[in-house]
């Protein structure tokens, strides 16, 4: 499977292992496109994720945001708090960084 589609199907497929699951939410920070912002809010918003597997998607999605210029508050709002405080601490810290 092409990436990035095999990463998504990774990181959504919750009988993967956890470390597969987490290599494919850290490895998306490399693509862009609104498929993988979508896959990666679906991770980071759900109340049944694994904490590893929130955390390195939380990371990556703040990555790719940055990169693309900022993050809507509406998306801000759908994510769990520990990822909400990710983004918003990727993003300062690329604001910083410039």
């Amino acid at each position: 499977m092409p990436q990035p589609a095999g990463l998504i199907s990774v990181l959504l497929d919750r009988t993967a292992r956890i470390g597969e699951r987490d290599d494919a939410a850290m490895d998306l920070e490399a693509y862009a496109g609104e498929h993988v912002v979508q896959a990666l809010v679906e991770v980071a918003s759900s109340p049944v994720e694994d904490d590893l597997v929130l955390v390195s998607a939380a990371e990556s999605l703040g990555q790719i945001l940055a990169r693309d210029g900022g993050c809507p508050e509406d998306l801000l709002e759908s994510l769990q708090p520990a990822a909400r405080r990710i983004v918003e601490e990727v993003l300062r810290a690329s604001r910083r960084g410039m």
